[in-house]
C-alpha cells in the first residue's frame, strides 16, 4: 500500500470541463481521513490550485507550475525556481512570428498574464475563479517568472515555435508539453518528478512510497520515478509511447482515478 497518492489535475483528476467531480472529492477526503497523504502535481498556478484544495478542506503539499513552485499545507512557498531573467524577453519574442496561431501566457509571481483576451481560457478557471490579467509582454518586468507557455488550436500549430525554442534555448531551460496543444517552458531542472522527490524527503518518504497518476508529457518524469505510475486512458499518445507497459486506466470524465483508488485502498 502506498502512503502517498500524487495526481495531475487537468485530464487526470479533473474532467474535460476542468471540474472536480463529487465522487472524486469524496474519495480524496476519505483517503485523508485514513491517513493517506494526497499531493496535487500540476502545471497550473499555485493560486489556482490552492483554491481547489481549500474547497476540499484537505491539507496537502502542492506542486505547481510543473515543479517551479511547491507550497506546504500552510500555504508557505518552500521551493521556487524562476526562469533566468535575461532569457524572458528573447523567449517572449518567439511569439511574434506565430501570433496568428499561438496564444502566449506567463506565470509571474502571484499572477497569470496574457497579452490578448482569450475566451477559451476561462474554462480553466471554472473550479477556482483564478483568472488572468492583461500585460504588455514587450515591457514586462522579468523577475519571478516561473513559467512561460504557449497554447494553440492544434499540435501542428505549435511545432514550429517549440522546435525553434528547443533549438535556441534547449540546454538552458526545461521544456515540455502538458497537452499536445500546450507547450511549457520553465527553469532548467524543473519538473514534477524532481519537486516531488524533494517533498517526499521532507516527510520521510522516498519516491517508491508514492503512486502517481497523469496524462501529459509533463507527467513523464513523475510517473517513471515513483513506486507506481498510472497513465490515463485519455493520455497524450506521446506519453503512452514513452511509458510502455505502464498500467492504463479509464477516461478522466469517468472519475477513473477516484474509482481506482477506491479499489486500491478498499474505501
Amino acid at each position: 500500500m502506498y502512503p502517498v497518492v500524487v495526481s495531475d489535475l487537468d485530464g487526470t483528476l479533473l474532467n474535460k470541463q476542468h471540474e472536480l467531480s463529487p465522487r472524486t472529492r469524496e474519495v480524496i477526503q476519505h483517503l485523508s481521513e485514513k491517513g493517506i497523504k494526497f499531493i496535487f502535481a500540476t502545471g497550473r498556478h499555485f493560486q489556482d490550485v490552492e483554491r481547489i484544495r481549500a474547497q476540499l478542506g484537505v491539507d496537502m503539499y502542492l506542486v505547481t507550475s510543473n515543479g517551479a513552485r511547491v507550497h506546504n499545507p500552510k500555504g508557505e512557498m518552500i521551493i521556487q525556481h524562476d526562469i533566468t531573467p535575461e532569457l524572458v524577453h528573447p523567449l517572449l519574442a518567439l511569439r511574434k512570428s506565430f501570433e496568428d496561431k499561438v496564444h502566449t501566457n506567463v506565470y509571474k509571481g502571484e499572477q497569470w498574464m496574457v497579452e490578448v483576451e482569450h475566451e477559451d481560457l476561462h474554462a480553466f478557471s471554472k473550479e477556482s475563479g483564478f483568472t488572468y490579467h492583461l500585460a504588455d509582454f514587450d515591457s514586462i518586468e522579468t523577475s519571478a517568472i516561473q513559467k512561460v507557455f504557449f497554447v494553440a488550436q492544434s499540435h501542428a500549430d505549435l511545432l514550429p515555435l517549440s522546435d525553434q525554442a528547443r533549438e535556441l534555448y534547449g540546454d538552458q531551460l526545461y521544456m515540455t508539453y502538458s497537452l499536445p496543444e500546450c507547450f511549457e517552458i520553465m527553469a532548467p531542472g524543473v519538473c514534477k518528478g524532481t519537486a516531488l522527490e524533494e517533498v517526499l524527503k521532507l516527510k520521510g518518504y522516498g519516491l517508491q512510497d508514492a503512486i502517481a497518476f497523469g496524462d501529459g508529457m509533463n507527467d513523464f518524469e513523475m510517473l517513471s520515478s515513483v513506486g507506481k505510475g498510472v497513465v490515463m486512458g485519455n493520455a497524450d499518445p506521446s506519453l503512452v509511447n514513452s511509458l510502455p507497459g505502464f498500467e492504463r486506466i479509464g477516461h478522466c470524465d469517468d472519475h477513473s482515478v477516484a474509482e481506482y483508488l477506491v479499489k486500491l485502498y478498499a474505501l
